[in-house]
Parts: C-alpha cells; sequence; structure tokens
C-alpha cells in the first residue's frame, strides 16, 4: 500500500450496516489512516489545541511507518510524532489497555521528546513537547475527566506553571460526559465518539452533523479495506489480548504469591509461639533435671546415713547379745 498524505473522498461506505467488525480505536488503523489523511490528522491537532483548522498549516509526521509492514517489528512504533506548522512538535497515541507504568512510560516518552528537539542558542527558543494520549479508559479514578493537560506547577499554587514547555494531555474517550465547552465546539467530542463508535450507524450520525468526521470514516475505511491492513490490525488486536491474559495471570499469580507469603508469614508467627515455648518447655526441663539431681544426691546421702545407722543398730545389737551370754 502506498503511503499517501491525501486519500480520495468516497461516500461508499455509507451503505454498510450494523457493526463495524473493526474497532476504529485500533492503533495500527489509528495510525494509518492519519498517516494518509494530512487534512484529518490537521484537523484532529486542531480540535487538540482548541483553534480553527486553518490555523494549522502544516502538520508533518517525522515518523512514518510502511503501511502493511509488521507490527510486531520493534522498529514500529505507534505513537505520531508530528511537526505542527514547522516548529511546534506534538506526539499523538492511542491507548486502549491500561497496562502498568504508563504514567511513568508518558513522563519518559515525553522527556525524550522534548530533549531531542533543537533549540539553537538559547534554551528559551526551545519549542517545548505535548505528548497527547487518547485512551479508552479512566487514567485516575479520583480525578475523572474527559480533557486534561498536566505541566511542571508549583506544589503550593498548582495554577502557577512553573514552565509550560512540557506538557501532557489525556482524552479519556469513555469520560465525554465530562466534556467542557471548547471540547464540543472545537470538535474534540466527535473525535472521541468517532474512535468509541461500535457501528456505521454511529459513524453516519457523526458524518451528517460534522464534515471532518465524514472525512476521516472515509479514510479510515479506505484503510480496512485493505486485506494487509486488516491483518496488521488483527495482529494488534490478538497482540493486545495475549497483553491482557499475560497481565491477568500475572495479577492471579501475584495474588496468590501474596496469599502464600501471607500464610507463610502466620506459620511461622506459629512457629516462633511454639519456639518460645519449647524454650520455655526446655528451660522448665533443665530446672526439673537440676532438683531432681538435687533430689537423687540428697536421697543417696539419706541412704549412705541409714545404712550406717542400721551397721551401728547392728553392731550394738551384737554386743548386748555378746553381753547376755
Amino acid at each position: 500500500m502506498n503511503n499517501l498524505t491525501v486519500v480520495p473522498f468516497k461516500n461508499d461506505w455509507k451503505e454498510k450496516e450494523g457493526a463495524l467488525g473493526f474497532k476504529m480505536r485500533n492503533d495500527y488503523l489509528f495510525r494509518a489512516f492519519l498517516q494518509c489523511d494530512n487534512e484529518s490528522l490537521k484537523a484532529l491537532i486542531a480540535s487538540l489545541l482548541y483553534v480553527d483548522v486553518s490555523e494549522i498549516t502544516s502538520a508533518e509526521i517525522t515518523n512514518p511507518i510502511i503501511l502493511g509492514a509488521s507490527a510486531d517489528d520493534k522498529e514500529i512504533r505507534m505513537d505520531i510524532h508530528v511537526i505542527l506548522n514547522k516548529q511546534h512538535p506534538i506526539n499523538i497515541e492511542m491507548q486502549t489497555y491500561n497496562r502498568a507504568g504508563w504514567k511513568e512510560r508518558s513522563v519518559l516518552y515525553a522527556c525524550r521528546g522534548y530533549d531531542s528537539q533543537k533549540h539553537g542558542d538559547s534554551y528559551e527558543e526551545h519549542p517545548g513537547f505535548r505528548q497527547v494520549t487518547f485512551c479508552d479508559y479512566t487514567l485516575f479514578a479520583e480525578h475523572p475527566a474527559f480533557c486534561s493537560t498536566y505541566m511542571l506547577t508549583s506544589t503550593d499554587d498548582p495554577h502557577y506553571i512553573y514552565s509550560d514547555k512540557i506538557s501532557l494531555t489525556n482524552i479519556d474517550m469513555t469520560r465525554i460526559d465530562l466534556a467542557s465547552e471548547n471540547d464540543i465546539r472545537f470538535g474534540l467530542v466527535n473525535w472521541a465518539k468517532l474512535f468509541m463508535a461500535e457501528t456505521w450507524e454511529e459513524l453516519k450520525m457523526l458524518a451528517e452533523k460534522d464534515q471532518t468526521i465524514e472525512r476521516a470514516v472515509s479514510s479510515a475505511w479506505q484503510m480496512t479495506e485493505e486485506e494487509i491492513i486488516r491483518e496488521r490490525m488483527r495482529n494488534r488486536e490478538e497482540g493486545e489480548q495475549l497483553w491482557r491474559s499475560m497481565e491477568k495471570q500475572l495479577e492471579e499469580y501475584k495474588k496468590q504469591s501474596a496469599k502464600y507469603q501471607e500464610q507463610s508469614a502466620k506459620y511461622q508467627e506459629q512457629s516462633a509461639k511454639y519456639q518460645e515455648q519449647s524454650a520455655k518447655y526446655q528451660e522448665q526441663s533443665l530446672k526439673y533435671q537440676e532438683q531432681s539431681a538435687i533430689y537423687q544426691r540428697q536421697a543417696a546421702e539419706d541412704k549412705k546415713r541409714a545404712d550406717e545407722a542400721e551397721k551401728r543398730l547392728l553392731e550394738l545389737q551384737a554386743k548386748l547379745a555378746a553381753l547376755e551370754k
């Protein structure tokens, strides 16, 4: 498949009905259609930045992939590195599973992205770096939000920004109910609905109200018509299922291990008690043995004295018998 930057618009997908048969939030599809449809990429970024799409003059992907190449290749990453308006770097990623350590990895990616940018002779000229993640889960259960952006801020006054050069934006597509007026006005909510859609009817309803979404659906559908793209999408979903299964097994092993460790701790505690009791019994046994030895010595001495007394008695009786004769 060719790595196009313009995908011709087609309406054929509108004849389809029922379940999609694939996930619009499949990260390979997300990667493929945004790489092949620059207009949709610019529209998506405009929604993210709350600006009119006319302000996005260019959106150059700096890490293009060969569409159809195996997604298992370690050199292929599903995040999209974009230089916006020939100056501002932004990294966009689709995360459909809350893998352990994602918060830490997203910070690492943002710092690496920031460090990799050229900034001339002055750090003030550094363009900064923005990490954007679309996800279908809530990252912070105690702080749900549809769209949240995090920067370096003061711990005393969270609203006082130390620097906006590094920012991390998280879009929780499961919490559209928490969207702001800007999220709705600039179309970010429609993008979330597009990625979360499960049926053709949902896509048609979105397309009727938003030409940008209509074009995006056309491009994504054309990607899914390519067998090699569908295969790569299936591979990614199978890999994700395997990952989920492995993490589930790992969690089960952790629970079992924790249970066994708890039991082991109880056994060790009981063993310590028994050893303590045994030590007390041994101490008592030693005392009893000492007392027994004392009693045995006393008994031996008493027997000796008794034997001596009996001997003297016999001698005296013999003398008396001799006198009587």
